[in-house]
């Protein structure tokens, strides 16, 4: 059953992990820190509220909305001087996650959309998206790209200090 205060819980769980996130300067920490305060609300209670069923829809609005409004002029400039190694690097990465969602798809692992969309480069509130639009498994979708996301926060000081200073 459809309760508005489940959504008001969400956004408030949301908002406090978030500016949480924000507060400890993690990569990506107002995302990251709401959904693990969500997730950490829904296993320490084992409650699983609903959402509204247009919220997605607003939800893909203001995500089509904050990279449109973050397209600038300039990106296509710098584009043209680093054209080349923005498609080689692309297509290496889409190349990979094939290969990948291809051999878990064949070992009975995972469904092939599923594979491909939880190995794709990219942006996880996207691909998130995708996955609900095309019926693939949102959950394990979200695990790969979680987990992705988390890991590179985790490593990426470690890397760039040793690798790259």
């Amino acid at each position: 059953m459809l309760n508005p205060s489940h959504l008001a819980g969400y956004l408030v769980l949301g908002t406090l992990g978030g500016y949480v996130g924000m507060k400890l300067k993690i990569p990506a920490g107002v995302m990251i820190g709401a959904m693990l305060a969500v997730i950490a609300f829904k296993v320490a209670t084992r409650v699983d509220w609903t959402l509204p069923r247009g919220f997605p829809f607003v939800l893909q609005v203001m995500l089509g909305i904050t990279i449109g409004a973050s397209f600038q002029m300039e990106m296509v400039r710098a584009l043209t001087k680093v054209a080349v190694p923005v498609v080689v690097s692309t297509l290496v990465l889409v190349t990979v996650g094939m290969i990948l969602a291809f051999i878990f798809a064949k070992s009975g692992i995972i469904d092939s959309g599923t594979a491909y969309l939880g190995t794709s480069p990219g942006a996880m509130s996207p691909l998130i998206v995708l996955a609900l639009e095309s019926g693939k498994d949102a959950t394990v979708i979200t695990c790969f790209h979680f987990f992705r996301v988390v890991f590179i926060i985790l490593t990426m000081p470690i890397i760039y200090r040793y690798f790259f200073k």
